[in-house]
């Protein structure tokens, strides 16, 4: 009996924990801060859009230097439920990875400060980008929420595209990245 009640209270609050962040990401697209142009959106076949941001380590990642490696790019925040959940996976799967593709964790609208703390609290080494102004990922890759994954072959070419997140993320992610490796 207390194990059915531990169990119903545990996912009442992750249930909570997902209400509340949808909210806060409806007011926070809402009051313009990250107001996207979803005419835009980038999908599978599209080339993907250049730019350059600077990561956590102070170095700048600029995606069109890393043609002819499969990048995968994962919009995410820190006040975003999902993400958090997601980030576990995407960490495996960069080290599953690591000698062929390139994960670049990009923080959407946050304070590099914040981040750092962040990321350093839960142990994730894949590199972390600093879209602070949330400029890359309202104009470039502009997606109606977070998390949102693009997934970019070594031609430059967006193969596949996540929003959301999900027990059986990491299954779907891992066969979109063979693929994009052909």
């Amino acid at each position: 009996m207390k194990r059915k009640t531990i169990t119903v209270t545990l996912l009442v609050l992750l249930m909570a924990s997902l209400v509340f962040g949808a909210i806060v990401l409806y007011f926070w697209l809402s009051r313009g801060r990250g107001s996207v142009n979803l005419e835009n959106a980038v999908q599978a076949e599209d080339m993907a859009p250049d730019f350059s941001v600077q990561l956590l380590t102070g170095e700048t990642f600029t995606l069109s230097e890393h043609r002819g490696t499969v990048v995968v790019l994962d919009f995410w925040a820190t006040w975003c439920g999902p993400c958090v959940q997601k980030m576990p996976t995407v960490q495996a799967l960069s080290e599953q990875f690591e000698d062929s593709v390139i994960f670049v964790g990009m923080n959407v609208g946050e304070q590099p400060g914040r981040v750092q703390d962040f990321i350093t609290e839960r142990g994730f080494t894949y590199p972390i980008g600093l879209d602070t102004d949330s400029s890359i990922h309202r104009n470039l890759y502009p997606s109606p929420g977070i998390p949102y994954m693009v997934i970019i072959n070594g031609d430059g070419v967006i193969t596949q595209t996540f929003l959301g997140g999900g027990t059986d993320m990491q299954g779907r992610i891992e066969s979109a990245i063979l693929e994009a490796l052909g």
